[in-house]
């Protein structure tokens, strides 16, 4: 079984804690795994050279269209518009929402499609972290086969209950025939346009909504493993990815350099 990991960042995020992750990730994962890292702008010279990370520039015409298209919206950077009436008279607020920040969350997409080109053709998974993680054991395949689909299923995720997914981890089967069409129609809905026809605007909503399609429209199947976590607000550490990974959610966690200990009680 050939498996790989993607992710992406750019120079910003590479010094807050991407530096950090490429370090881990490079002495924690066996040496049969690599990780390509689309990156966003010039990586950073003088930087250490991590053997089992291979670093790709961003260069994607497609991105670069959607971009060109709608990079430019307030609205599509996450500013909403709250419309109320005080003494009488119509006003309106702005504020910001991340759901609605398509632009932001369009990089993970776009990144996992354009390493579909970059990829060895004899690779089974791909797997996508995002590059906030902290590795805390050595992995090898062996360790991250019971997160991957099974034959016959597109991608694995983690569900969570009456909300939308968790996306820092997705695992693609590159043994289905379905796996390129499902990434290519999430894409398609960026370039289009058609994100803005829906409810929200950010990838773990766009997932969830290709997946369902999927299931209704093309007998796809999908695995689920978030097990009995999908109650928790912080799913990913409540599986057994918690066993070799952190993933930190939020500004607060970023800056503690760790999840916090109530994460693994609390519910959604």
């Amino acid at each position: 079984m050939k498996l790989a990991f993607i992710s992406t960042m750019n120079k910003m995020l590479f010094e807050q804690y991407g530096e950090r992750f490429l370090d881990e990730f490079n002495k924690h994962a066996s040496d049969e795994i690599k990780l390509y890292l689309i990156f966003e702008g010039q990586f950073p010279k003088n930087t250490k050279l991590f053997d089992k990370v291979e670093v790709i520039p961003l260069n994607n015409i497609r991105h670069k269209n959607f971009i060109k298209k709608f990079g430019k919206l307030n609205d599509a950077k996450g500013l909403r518009i709250n419309e109320f009436k005080e003494n009488g008279q119509k006003k309106a607020r702005f504020y910001f929402d991340i759901r609605w920040d398509s632009i932001k969350f369009s990089f993970k997409p776009f990144s996992i499609y354009q390493s579909l080109k970059h990829i060895p053709l004899d690779l089974d998974y791909l797997i996508w972290t995002d590059s906030d993680l902290r590795c805390k054991k050595k992995f090898n395949p062996d360790d991250m086969k019971k997160f991957l689909p099974e034959d016959g299923e597109i991608m694995s995720f983690l569900g969570r209950k009456d909300t939308y997914s968790e996306c820092g981890f997705l695992g693609f089967n590159l043994r289905n025939k379905l796996t390129k069409e499902f990434i290519n129609r999430v894409i398609d809905i960026y370039e289009t346009g058609e994100i803005f026809s829906l409810d929200e605007w950010h990838d773990s909503f766009i997932w969830d909504h290709v997946r369902i399609e999927f299931t209704n429209q093309k007998n796809g199947f999908f695995k689920n493993i978030s097990g009995d976590s999908y109650e928790k607000a912080h799913v990913y550490i409540n599986t057994k990815l918690g066993e070799f990974f952190d993933h930190l959610k939020g500004p607060k966690r970023k800056e503690l350099g760790n999840s916090f200990q109530e994460d693994y009680n609390k519910l959604l």
